[in-house]
């Protein structure tokens, strides 16, 4: 039996889906640098809220998509060389499909890896109720993955397209039809990565409307007329303020008993009887937020919290320290003989460990 002639494989069939497949793996290193910067900016900021959280998401999303599409048209390209060289003679043999195959794949890798960690950090804040304990690290971790990896996959993808080897001569479908699968792939990460970001810019808007719709506050210790309301705390406050800050006391900050006084009573957290620490956010931890939230409180006769209000500290953090500061009790204020009303601020740590 004969064996069939081998002869060197075609270095422009190669190098065109090479490419296509180098920039597919670059755009899951495009996103792993950009999430380690939006992750950085977030530890840091102090006037950042889910709005801020989901158009950052969406910034991500978009990029990671855009470098897709370059790698979907050039592989459109080399689907049309392989498709050209089925009906032309030539000198030079094509590369097996499998070859194509199991390369694209390859590719493919860290743009999932990077879908995979937006959408954990999208589920993490979306459910405060949940947590864990070493998502920081997780998300971390795969966003250095999806950078090494979309690097060294890129660099190996060119290089191999110039290292000569030889295959089956003649004409073959298999490599045309191994791309147009690499190419519906492509395609379909294209699709969900456009779709996210669409998913992620409706909710930052909406959570700017609500930002904006909401009524404002009591003046703070430090309120700022010119700062926009995209706070996170503002965005909660109003779910649990109704049935937190009426049921407890007769008379509201809006409706004080007849007659009462307030007096400021500076920091308070020596003062308390009660001062429950706050739980530590699953999604400040995924950005292991840290530092101190200042929060102003108003207390009534009976010494309950009827109004609290985080004046400082990071966005992500101040909505725990609100829920913790309305659970504190304090022994009635006494002035003149007669029980009034206090106000105060209290300070609560998170370590970020």
């Amino acid at each position: 039996m004969m064996t069939p002639a081998q002869t060197r494989v075609s270095i422009l069939e190669r190098l065109v889906p090479s490419f296509a497949f180098a920039i597919a793996a670059m755009s899951g290193a495009v996103g792993g640098v950009m999430l380690l910067r939006f992750l950085n900016k977030l530890r840091q900021a102090e006037t950042a809220g889910y709005a801020a959280f989901f158009g950052g998401m969406s910034e991500i999303e978009l990029a990671v998509a855009i470098v897709l599409v370059f790698a979907v048209v050039f592989c459109a390209i080399g689907i049309l060389i392989c498709i050209i060289r089925l009906f032309t003679t030539n000198t030079k043999s094509s590369p097996p499909g499998l070859l194509f195959l199991m390369t694209g794949l390859i590719s493919t890798v860290p743009p999932f890896a990077m879908h995979l960690v937006l959408q954990l950090m999208k589920g993490i804040v979306g459910s405060p109720d949940g947590g864990i304990s070493s998502i920081a690290g997780t998300i971390d971790a795969i966003a250095y993955f999806s950078i090494g990896a979309g690097a060294v996959i890129a660099l190996v993808m060119l290089v191999f397209s110039f290292i000569p080897f030889s295959s089956r001569a003649g004409k073959k479908s298999s490599p045309t039809i191994c791309l147009a699968l690499i190419e519906i792939l492509l395609v379909f990460l294209v699709g969900v990565y456009f779709w996210e970001a669409r998913t992620s810019i409706t909710q930052r808007d909406r959570d700017r409307v609500e930002e904006y719709s909401q009524p404002s506050e009591s003046p703070s210790l430090n309120s700022n007329p010119t700062e926009l309301p995209n706070r996170v705390d503002d965005m909660l406050d109003d779910v649990n303020g109704a049935s937190q800050d009426g049921g407890d006391s007769e008379y509201s900050e809006q409706n004080p008993r007849p007659g009462s006084k307030t007096i400021s009573g500076g920091v308070l957290n020596d003062k308390a009887i009660e001062l429950p620490q706050p739980a530590y956010p699953p999604a400040a931890r995924a950005v292991r937020a840290a530092g101190s939230v200042s929060v102003q409180v108003l207390v009534d006769e009976n010494g309950q919290v009827i109004s609290a209000t985080a004046v400082s500290g990071h966005p992500l953090l101040r909505a725990a320290a609100v829920q913790a500061a309305r659970k504190a009790r304090f022994a009635p204020s006494i002035m003149s003989g007669q029980t009034v009303r206090m106000t105060g601020v209290l300070t609560y740590t998170f370590s970020g460990e």
